[in-house]
């Protein structure tokens, strides 16, 4: 297999993944650590190829950088790598990443992280600490995608997505609403995608859903590129559907 060239990936768009715990798994990945002494303004591999200083802001490489560590933890918590699981990483990404020299690269990241042990825990500290909520949103999806790509999600999964979930800061509500979007559409699966009772008024469905719709609207994560966006407008149209279900059951 080709070893992945930093000089693209950084290419792609790398900020604050290039330090931190993530930092050290893709440095360890290169065949060179991170060295974070300033030279002359930029921070360099250890090999020596200088590159722009980390950005706060998160760009799209960060965040697929991101979440195919992400990914190789979720696919390893039931202790078994499947094929149709990996096969999903990767279909994911050629369909919705245009760059495919980018997409090997992120696949090579992801299979050399499956072999790793990794501190999961500081990774999720660091990814909460620079994705906002909406793009949160669009990474526990993802990882409930790639859950359910085997046709189910086992309980050694969802208890390590919810592992996940918890670090990254979201309420009890907001991981229930994600989570019931990949459970068999019940009306109570309805209510709580919309983070509602059955016992919620009209008006409190309503205030919700605006909320969410606010949260979920494709533009939230647009400064992550073109191809985040696609796949935000599918869990948006979600939302709405289970708006518009409840709407026709409550006929209002």
């Amino acid at each position: 297999m080709m070893a992945i060239s930093y000089k693209t990936i950084i290419g792609a768009g790398l900020g604050w993944v290039l330090l931190g715990p993530i930092g050290a798994i893709l440095g360890g990945i290169l065949g060179s650590r991170l060295d974070e002494r300033e030279q002359g303004g930029a921070y360099r591999l250890s090999g020596g190829h200088p590159y722009g200083r980390p950005s706060a802001q998160t760009q799209m490489g960060d965040f697929y950088v991101s979440l195919m560590i992400v990914f190789a933890y979720v696919v390893k918590a039931d202790s078994k790598i499947r094929k149709g699981e990996v096969e999903y990483v990767k279909q994911y990404l050629m369909q919705n990443i245009s760059d495919q020299n980018f997409v090997q690269e992120l696949m090579y990241l992801f299979k050399q992280t499956l072999e790793r042990d990794i501190d999961i825990t500081g990774v999720i500290r660091q990814i909460s600490m620079y994705l906002d909520l909406s793009s949160r949103i669009q990474f526990l999806h993802l990882l409930f995608g790639l859950a359910q790509a085997d046709g189910q999600i086992d309980r050694a999964e969802r208890k390590a997505i919810e592992k996940v979930a918890m670090n990254l800061g979201f309420s009890v509500q907001d991981y229930e609403s994600v989570l019931n979007v990949y459970q068999p559409k019940t009306d109570d699966a309805l209510y709580k995608i919309l983070e509602v009772s059955p016992q919620a008024t009209d008006d409190e469905i309503k205030a919700s859903y605006k909320r969410l719709a606010r949260l979920y609207h494709p533009d939230k994560v647009a400064h992550l590129g073109p191809d985040l966006v696609k796949t935000a407008e599918e869990k948006f149209k979600m939302i709405n559907d289970a708006y518009q279900q409840i709407r026709t059951i409550r006929q209002f």
